[in-house]
């Protein structure tokens, strides 16, 4: 920093100061670290850097609480392991954002052999966990306390140290059943499931779960889900079912849940899935399926008109879902606005015909539709015409008014043939008037 721009800042009332710090603080440091593939570059976080560039900085740092709220203990960061290798230096950082709540990661490369001396001082401030760690460190989390103000939760085991620890589990850990506050719950595991080894959570209150366990019968899966009658926002990927019905086939209503991703693995069933359910009040769902997962059409319109659905955003990958299935599911979704089909049977002129605005005709499906992204294999016998037709009947400049919404973005690729160099020029015209294009 230049020096004159340093000493002028020094020279800034400290409340003042401390301001320009918070705004200097990235906010999204821990989101960064949890979602990134790769080793995040070995910066100081904020705080720490702030505090090396002048006594004075150091001071109003050290005295400004909130700076110190979001603490990340054993990320993979070549700086901080040289420096959160020490229970003390912990223990100075969280003390720093007192009286504060804690927004606490604990990484894998937390160089303890538990995390009690991390998090149970300061169990009664954490707001948000973040847990990615060995197996046996979740141990400690038995003894938690008192969690008044905790909000949400994630927890993660490290796939390089699963085997046998399971079998050891102590007791369930029920801490988190006691936190009014908790609203949002994250599981994702490969190799070994803390949500199959008693980790209990308050299903009723939460409004957001997501659910990545994959040593989780999809029974013991959807009963959880199926307690969460508060639910706004949630993704489960999980097995398929090995057998074709549900254990506990009554009608359950979630009224609140308005986003569901759900991605069923390995041979098997999916239906069980949607036998029990009643959601009234779902704008986005995307369903996806792997492995030669079984799907049933019947049984998914039935949850559809059971639910009285009307979808705003809609995405399919790897469904066997026939075309005239998706057309039969169509016209009943007034509203939506963003269809994504990927990899699934559905993909051919029937779709592309059904979508065609013909202005003349009363009806139209999918009104409102602004984004269609279609990716998948044709076999070679899709018309690009047809896809031409589709697209120009659906996309306009002008201001007269029509019966369905002009298209804003469009992506097509097939993954076994290119599309027609005649089509894709006379497609490069509405390009050229503004439709966000994409053609693979």
């Amino acid at each position: 920093m230049d020096t004159a721009i340093q000493s002028s800042l020094s020279q800034l009332p400290h409340e003042l100061l401390a301001k320009i710090f918070l705004h200097y603080l990235d906010p999204h440091y821990l989101e960064t670290v949890v979602h990134s593939k790769s080793c995040p570059t070995p910066n100081l976080p904020s705080p720490l850097l702030l505090g090396q560039i002048c006594s004075t900085w150091r001071r109003v740092a050290h005295g400004t609480p909130k700076l110190w709220t979001s603490f990340s203990f054993g990320v993979k960061n070549e700086v901080m392991r040289g420096k959160v290798g020490h229970v003390s230096f912990a223990k100075a950082w969280l003390s720093r954002a007192q009286p504060y709540p804690l927004y606490v990661l604990l990484g894998i490369y937390t160089p303890l052999s538990h995390i009690t001396y991390v998090i149970l001082p300061s169990a009664d401030r954490l707001q948000a966990i973040r847990l990615h760690l060995p197996f046996p460190h979740f141990q400690s989390l038995v003894n938690l306390g008192s969690i008044a103000l905790l909000e949400s939760v994630y927890l993660s085991v490290d796939v390089s140290h699963y085997g046998q620890e399971a079998a050891l589990w102590p007791r369930r850990i029920t801490a988190f059943t006691t936190a009014p506050r908790l609203r949002s719950v994250t599981f994702w595991c490969y190799r070994v499931g803390l949500f199959g080894c008693g980790v209990q959570m308050p299903w009723s209150q939460l409004t957001k779960l997501h659910i990545r366990e994959y040593h989780v019968s999809a029974d013991a899966c959807c009963d959880a889900f199926l307690k969460c009658t508060n639910l706004v926002d949630c993704a489960l990927d999980m097995h398929a079912w090995q057998h074709n019905f549900m254990t506990s086939p009554r009608i359950v209503v979630l009224p609140h849940l308005q986003k569901l991703d759900v991605t069923f693995r390995g041979p098997g069933h999916s239906f069980p899935f949607f036998q029990p359910l009643n959601l009234p009040a779902l704008k986005d769902l995307t369903v996806a399926t792997s492995g030669g997962c079984v799907w049933s059409h019947e049984i998914f319109m039935e949850f559809t008109f059971r639910s009285s659905l009307d979808l705003e955003h809609l995405c399919i990958e790897k469904v066997t879902l026939y075309s005239d299935e998706l057309l039969h599911f169509l016209p009943h979704m007034y509203s939506l606005v963003e269809l994504e089909v990927e990899l699934s049977w559905c993909i051919d002129d029937n779709l592309f015909d059904a979508l065609y605005y013909r202005a003349m005709n009363g009806q139209h499906i999918v009104p409102q539709l602004k984004t269609l992204r279609i990716f998948g294999h044709t076999g070679g016998h899709i018309d690009d015409n047809g896809i031409a037709n589709m697209i120009e009947s659906r996309w306009w400049t002008d201001d007269a008014p029509r019966a369905v919404s002009r298209l804003q973005r469009v992506d097509v690729a097939f993954d076994d043939r290119e599309i027609d160099a005649v089509v894709r020029e006379r497609l490069e015209r509405c390009r050229r008037e503004g439709l966000d294009l994409t053609l693979g």
